[in-house]
């Protein structure tokens, strides 16, 4: 952001935020302008309403005039209504245009979205849909095209600083120039929810199909989940970096550690983060699969602290061990409080298919040696499925439940 400036009137004011976007060499300036109507007491905005239309305006111009064109005459706009207490209602309408420089062109439909904000910020509920669009250029297969997106969102409060819900973005095709591929229905969706007195997430990604580089997959399948996670642990957290010490201390420039600020924030963040251990958190990949035209491939991997309630931070947090940085002794003791596990489950052909063809030395001799290993109980064959199961833990490592090496 360049600047900021606010004309307040009796029933009438307009705020200007003015930025600058691109490289410094040739940066591009913008402002968003907002008309807001509101009472005769704009700043009580905890019992006052008031109506919001924002509006961009390009410094250059050209830039103006090239914008106007694509559009039709048209312009984008942001209509949000503020009600009592703060709650937002949002409507945004960008209307569908063209651009041509010679060398291609460049067309998209209509896209329209529709929110409501409540409790400053942690209650969201609204929908984004856009019908898509298209790049094409002087070679008529150097096209990018997207169908039919739509982002639906459904946030609730949760406590004082939390929320849970549900949200889902999903595209029905991605065309990419031709060699490069496509994909076909990608469908992404989150959930966060309670339980008990632990948070939970669960996002689940799925490709319907992939072609890439001439390489096809089908039924791609990415599940990911975290469980136990204390909630009064994320509402410390929450509230943490949500503070004027947190906020100055994320703003230092890169390379430029705030050593007083840094031993303010360990000392806050060490009992949250022991709270957060002590619930023996779980961070999963529940699944990472995928259909090749050989067979089905499938991974998973999991992580899990362990007796986290026996976990002293104060000496592995500070200042000291963290700028050893992961060769530190006292960070990597705390493998021994982490439960890690990994299953690999797939088809023979595209398993050793996919090791001897990595160019990889070890990988190769692996797909040379998979009948060793089932007969040594490191892989289980059932029909032409192999299977394995890794683990490793305070116990030491073992693989499909045996110590490894034995």
């Amino acid at each position: 952001m360049e600047r900021h400036t606010f004309a307040r009137g009796l029933t009438s004011s307009t705020d200007d935020v003015h930025l600058v976007l691109g490289k410094a060499s040739a940066p591009m300036k913008l402002q968003l302008r907002n008309h807001i109507q509101h009472g005769p007491l704009p700043g009580l905005s905890a019992v006052g309403q008031a109506i919001v239309d924002t509006e961009v305006i390009w410094d250059d111009a050209g830039v103006q005039a090239t914008v106007d064109k694509a559009f039709g005459g048209k312009k984008p706009t942001l209509h949000t209504v503020i009600g009592l207490g703060g709650n937002t209602a949002a409507t945004l309408s960008v209307p569908a245009g063209s651009y041509s420089d010679g060398q291609g062109k460049a067309a998209w439909q209509a896209l329209g979205g529709q929110f409501q904000v409540s409790s400053a910020g942690r209650g969201v509920n609204g929908t984004l849909t856009w019908p898509g669009g298209s790049i094409k250029g002087a070679n008529t297969q150097d096209m990018i095209e997207l169908k039919d997106l739509r982002y639906v969102v459904d946030q609730q409060p949760y406590l004082a600083k939390l929320s849970q819900g549900k949200s889902s973005f999903t595209v029905a095709s991605i065309t990419l120039p031709q060699g490069v591929g496509k994909m076909d229905t990608l469908s992404v969706t989150t959930t966060t929810a309670p339980s008990g007195t632990t948070m939970q997430s669960r996002t689940q990604a799925t490709v319907a199909s992939l072609d890439a580089s001439g390489q096809k997959f089908s039924d791609l399948k990415l599940v990911l989940s975290a469980s136990k996670l204390s909630s009064a642990a994320l509402e410390e957290l929450s509230g943490l970096t949500q503070t004027p010490e947190y906020r100055a201390l994320t703003d230092q420039a890169a390379g430029k550690t705030d050593d007083a600020a840094l031993k303010w924030l360990l000392a806050d963040l060490t009992p949250i983060l022991q709270k957060l251990l002590a619930g023996n958190p779980e961070l999963r990949i529940d699944e990472m699969s995928a259909r090749t035209p050989q067979g089905r491939l499938k991974l998973a991997l999991g992580a899990q602290v362990v007796s986290g309630d026996r976990i002293d931070l104060k000496p592995l947090l500070g200042q000291d061990t963290l700028k050893a940085g992961a060769s530190s002794p006292g960070l990597l003791g705390l493998l021994g409080n982490l439960k890690l596990s990994a299953d690999i489950e797939g088809r023979e052909a595209v398993i050793a298919g996919l090791l001897g063809g990595s160019g990889n030395d070890t990988a190769a001799s692996i797909a040379q040696s998979i009948d060793p290993m089932v007969q040594q109980g490191m892989i289980t064959r059932t029909g032409d499925t192999l299977k394995t199961h890794l683990e490793f833990s305070q116990g030491g490592a073992t693989i499909n439940g045996k110590p490894f090496g034995q």
